[in-house]
């Protein structure tokens, strides 16, 4: 009798007393619900964040903001990078423009791609395991923590990008605070492209493949056009945002069509994010939250495996070249390391020779005056020297299988470096090939040829310092060490491989400072020579590591 009751939408009806709306849920309707999602999220933040001092904390913020802002200014103006030439002026007016275009072409098949997995959004596990699943809508459950990620990244890319000016207003005439407002506006519509692109993508409205398309056609038409063999692309609009100061009102002004599309991407993200996928959205969720507790706890490792998953990056099955075994015992370090190198997925090549290609350009403006451009130059190297000691983490990974060889733990590690040293200089003989052909000089490809082996020494070695540094040799007494000495030391552990890795690039910081009759390619062999000694350091290091601790630890008193 009860069933037939429940069954009949009539009867049912009829027998509601009229005050049954009372008893109704807030959350029913779409209002209610957002007014409960957000009831959730400020009731959950409160008591994951306690009582912490709102204004302490946006103070630190500022503060910290502020120094950062300031110590920039002040080491840019304190480097004083000469003047371009006018027919460096009149070249970086034809291609500046096309290259900042290429950027942003790049970003935006690189945001498509992340999109396609569920980026840019990295939600709570709460959000993804009861909002998204609930009733409510998925628009308004997800519209705060996409207002949260566009503001952050925007706001990045425009900080970014405004100092970048800052620095070009030192070689080109414009005036600074002009370049900074360009850059500001340039890193602003970079972002916004970036983040909107890859949340519609993720909505799903439009197949993934359709919109990583398009990106990829504006990356080959981006670079057709660098290379005058094509009409301007749509993106070398932009790319004279950032270069406004020069170029005139008149032709900067177009690109202004760029912050309308930037605009129109970031609307139809927000507003069609409702069809994110909730299995992708998870997936990343546990990622990014394995990712960031990686970080906090200084773990590179960790950071390079958990952003290949985030990637899908599987090994081929095929390999990309042969590789013969040697019979030799000495050799099989080398051909196990080569073996794993043939089978790297796709991405992880074009990662690798994309970062070995931004070091050459890089280090071609550091040959043409522009100096603070070796820090970009050697921090890339350091990214793409992580990606080739595979061979040597996997080693660090498996400290009982490390123990287990016949051979002393050190000579296997220092054996694991041939292979990404062989790595890198292939791809940056690559890199510095597509530079040569952008700008035909023979002193380039003379310092180039210098720089790529020094840079590809110090990469690998500043790399192999921050992977064997996380094996523990059993002397180290961390809690013997005390804060004002413990400070500084985690600081110069972070600080010294990236350092390492620029220090490669000093060939062609010098060349750039040589005086008028000297030969530049003989100065940066002359300064490959300390780079070597310093490499060979490291090397010992490597190989000696356990027993100089062992040494120091019997050393030391009691």
């Amino acid at each position: 009798m009860g069933s037939q009751r429940v069954s009949d939408p009539e009867h049912t009806a009829s027998a509601e007393p009229e005050g049954a709306d009372a008893h109704t849920p807030e959350g029913v309707g779409p209002a209610g619900s957002a007014a409960v999602v957000a009831e959730m999220r400020t009731t959950r933040q409160r008591r994951r964040l306690g009582d912490t001092q709102w204004g302490e904390l946006a103070y630190r913020v500022y503060t910290t903001g502020f120094f950062v802002f300031v110590v920039v200014i002040m080491v840019s103006g304190a480097i004083g990078d000469r003047p371009a030439s006018q027919s460096a002026i009149e070249r970086a007016g034809e291609v500046g423009p096309a290259w900042a275009g290429l950027l942003l072409a790049v970003v935006l098949l690189a945001a498509t791609r992340s999109g396609s997995r569920g980026g840019p959004l990295a939600l709570e596990e709460a959000d993804v395991s009861h909002l998204l699943l609930s009733p409510a809508d998925r628009s308004r459950t997800l519209r705060r923590p996409v207002a949260g990620i566009l503001g952050y990244g925007v706001f990045t890319g425009l900080v970014v990008l405004a100092l970048t000016g800052s620095l070009l207003s030192q070689r080109f005439p414009g005036g600074t605070s002009e370049f900074v407002w360009s850059g500001a506006l340039f890193g602003a519509v970079l972002a916004a492209v970036a983040l909107g692109a890859a949340l519609f993508t993720a909505s799903r409205l439009v197949p993934a493949w359709v919109v990583a398309g398009i990106a990829g056609i504006l990356v080959l038409w981006a670079v057709a056009d660098l290379a005058d063999r094509a009409p301007m692309a749509p993106t070398t609009f932009a790319g004279r945002l950032l270069f406004w100061p020069m170029e005139g009102a008149a032709s900067g002004s177009a690109g202004l069509v760029w912050v309308v599309v930037a605009l129109a991407l970031c609307a139809m993200g927000v507003h069609f994010i409702g069809g994110l996928s909730i299995e992708a959205a998870r997936r990343r969720t546990q990622l990014v939250g394995q990712l960031r507790f990686a970080v906090t706890q200084q773990d590179l490792r960790s950071v390079v495996l958990l952003r290949r998953q985030l990637a899908s990056e599987i090994p081929r099955r095929r390999r990309w070249f042969p590789w013969p075994r040697s019979r030799r015992p000495g050799l099989a370090v080398l051909d196990r390391d080569m073996q794993s190198i043939s089978h790297w997925p796709t991405v992880r090549i074009l990662r690798v020779f994309g970062l070995a290609l931004v070091a050459a350009l890089a280090t071609r403006g550091v040959f043409s005056g522009t100096t603070p451009l070796v820090v970009v130059a050697g921090i890339a190297a350091f990214v793409a020297a992580t990606d080739a000691t595979e061979g040597l983490s996997q080693e660090v990974d498996h400290p009982a299988l490390l123990e287990s060889y016949p051979h002393e733990e050190g000579r296997i590690m220092l054996e694991h470096l041939a292979a990404p040293v062989i790595t890198l200089m292939f791809m940056g003989s690559a890199a510095l090939l597509v530079v040569y052909l952008l700008d035909p000089s023979a002193q380039v490809l003379r310092v180039g040829a210098i720089t790529v082996v020094c840079a590809s020494l110090t990469a690998v070695a500043g790399s192999a310092v921050s992977t064997v540094s996380q094996v523990d040799t059993g002397t180290d007494n961390a809690m013997a060490i005390t804060p004002e000495v413990a400070g500084p030391r985690l600081v110069m552990r972070t600080a010294w491989p990236p350092l390492l890795a620029t220090v490669g690039f000093l060939p062609a910081l010098l060349a750039a400072n040589a005086s008028a009759g000297s030969d530049p390619a003989g100065l940066a062999a002359t300064a490959a020579l300390p780079v070597f000694a310093l490499v060979g350091i490291v090397a010992g290091w490597v190989r000696l590591r356990t027993r100089i601790h062992q040494a120091l630890a019997e050393s030391m008193p009691g």
